[in-house]
């Protein structure tokens, strides 16, 4: 570029990275229709047919290569990709589309695709439109091999950084690798599959930074700012070499990181577990120290699929990550196959019971490889609970195995809506611990549209705060352990406000880790706490953040300035 460009994105994976661009796949493919006759069905309906053939090996090497590299563990994330190149509504139905409304198979493939992400992009879940980006990496892997093209394979001797409108996770596996160190997509999530292996790799990513200038080039100097979801293209000298002495001082940063406490200045020591979507992050959680895995989504074994995995299968999985964490505790969170993680434990159909029952199963199973809890996501009512923790004793009982029997299985209760927050005394009464979900309960607090992407809600909101605090009080009242693991504990301002409030154990993204050990040694939980009095005075979630820098930049703002933070 003729002079420097600078793109805000979502900050997917922390640290700096400065390299050389590599714009691949540049030319967005436009399928055309093509009508075909009778005679001529069959033969592309073979051409398809090697097309999904070529496409399921090159996902094969990926997982091998992902296997090779860092363990069996990063399997599941291929499968994915392998379960969808053997499903009907996927694979079949474009069959029949070549078969039935006798047009080509890149025409037939883009109208199967689009039919089924449309329902997906409409629900304004994140789990949802990651599961339409599921598919669009599937479809580009199809059309890749319908066209004949070869995957873009980024060419130099020096530090690059991959610069693309999206990187399907294959393509991620191959590319995320020396001498790659940075990425930048035009679209995508922090929770994305693609966004995990950049993490799980430790390649700096911003994603979703929307359309870039075409007249980007390759050998551009590209700078990545993983912590404030910053991209400059066309840096200058003195750009690079001030980024180049942050990328080194973090790097050193985390290698100390890695064997420290979490010990506030006033000796309190607090506990740091992680947040694991997917068995592939346990390697690095256990890398960086985490003292458990606080929050296991459970939702991985879902995707792609018309029906949840069988208890075998989901047994599998969690005996895997029980056992690598070992004598470390893993919570794992109940999925709920309508994709609103609403329990209503109470009003479920007899198909939707047999699921839950399912997993319950497959947990107690598992619980008893090692030290595991269950917890149940956005609970509303005590009844509800209630009626959970007797389908797991109506579980319990009717397992044949003895061990699993009477394996300890804490029951537990996210706290994420704030009917859960408000009647946490009565809640306490029946839950093993807590786990509080900020993200949720900011969203549900404050009546914000999760369709708006404009504007999300703010946990730091007072009106948030004041439930926060009634929770963590209730929970201490009644000695039942209480976590945060939301977006807030991951924050290094709001972490200082959480701990002022009373938590004292917190479960964090595994690379945030070294970030939040770091931010907990330098507080002082007297004036953390004096902090979090004053907060609740505040009239917005920004005064309040305003508040928290100000007056903990003595002993924080160093560290602040330095991640970019503040």
């Amino acid at each position: 570029m003729t002079s420097p460009a600078r793109f805000k994105g979502i900050a997917a994976s922390i640290g700096v990275a400065v390299g050389l661009a590599r714009v691949v796949g540049r030319e967005r493919r436009r399928p055309s229709c093509r009508q075909i006759d009778d005679t001529a069905i069959s033969s592309e309906l073979a051409r398809f047919a090697r097309a999904v053939s070529n496409s399921r090996a090159d996902i094969e090497s990926a997982k091998q290569e992902l296997t090779d590299r860092h363990g069996s563990t990063y399997a599941p994330i291929m499968d994915v990709y392998l379960l969808m190149h053997g499903d009907a509504l996927l694979i079949d139905a474009t069959s029949d589309a070549i078969r039935n409304d006798k047009v080509n198979a890149e025409w037939a493939l883009s109208r199967v695709t689009e039919r089924l992400k449309k329902p997906l992009l409409e629900d304004p879940s994140p789990y949802f439109q990651e599961r339409a980006r599921d598919i669009e990496h599937v479809r580009e892997h199809l059309m890749r091999h319908l066209c004949g093209e070869q995957r873009s394979e980024p060419s130099t001797d020096g530090p690059a950084v991959l610069i693309a409108h999206d990187l399907t996770p294959a393509d991620a596996v191959h590319m995320l690798a020396p001498p790659t160190v940075g990425l930048v997509t035009e679209v995508g999530a922090e929770s994305s599959h693609t966004a995990i292996l950049a993490r799980t790799f430790g390649v700096p990513a911003v994603v979703g930074v929307g359309p870039l200038p075409a007249d980007i080039e390759d050998d551009d100097v590209v700078l990545v700012d993983g912590f404030a979801g910053e991209v400059t293209v066309g840096a200058s000298p003195e750009e690079r070499r001030a980024a180049e002495t942050r990328r080194d001082r973090f790097s050193a940063f985390l290698k100390a990181e890695r064997s420290t406490s979490a010990v506030t200045r006033d000796g309190v020591s607090i506990s740091v577990a992680a947040n694991v979507e997917l068995p592939s992050e346990v390697e690095a959680a256990l890398a960086h120290g985490a003292e458990g895995i606080g929050l296991y989504r459970t939702e991985f074994m879902c995707l792609s699929r018309r029906e949840p995995p069988s208890e075998e299968e989901q047994l599998e999985a969690y005996r895997g990550v029980v056992s690598a964490m070992a004598p470390r505790q893993v919570v794992f969170r109940t999925f709920d196959w309508r994709g609103d993680k609403r329990l209503r434990a109470h009003d479920l159909g007899e198909r939707g019971r047999a699921w839950l029952k399912t997993q319950i199963n497959a947990v107690l199973r598992a619980s008893s490889e090692g030290s595991v809890a269950l917890m149940f996501p956005m609970v509303a009512t005590v009844e509800e609970f209630c009626e959970a923790r007797a389908l797991v004793e109506e579980c319990r009982n009717g397992l044949s195995d003895e061990r699993a029997r009477s394996a300890q299985l804490p029951i537990g209760m996210m706290v994420e809506v704030p009917s859960a927050a408000l009647l946490a005394e009565r809640f306490a009464e029946h839950a093993d611990f807590f786990a509080v979900g900020t993200n949720d309960l900011a969203h549900y607090t404050l009546a914000f549209d999760r369709r708006d992407s404009r504007s999300s809600a703010k946990p730091l909101d007072p009106a948030v705060l004041g439930l926060l605090q009634r929770a963590i009080t209730a929970a201490s009242d009644a000695q039942t352990p209480c976590s945060m693991c939301g977006d807030m504990a991951a924050d290094p301002v709001a972490l200082c406000l959480a701990l002022g409030l009373g938590y004292r154990q917190i479960s964090v993204p595994v690379s945030v880790i070294p970030l939040a050990r770091a931010v907990i040694r330098n507080v002082d939980l007297q004036v953390a706490a004096a902090v979090a009095g004053d907060a609740m005075k505040c009239v917005s979630a920004d005064e309040v953040r305003a508040l928290v820098v100000d007056r903990l930049d003595a002993q924080l703002g160093a560290l602040w300035k330095e991640q970019g933070i503040v």
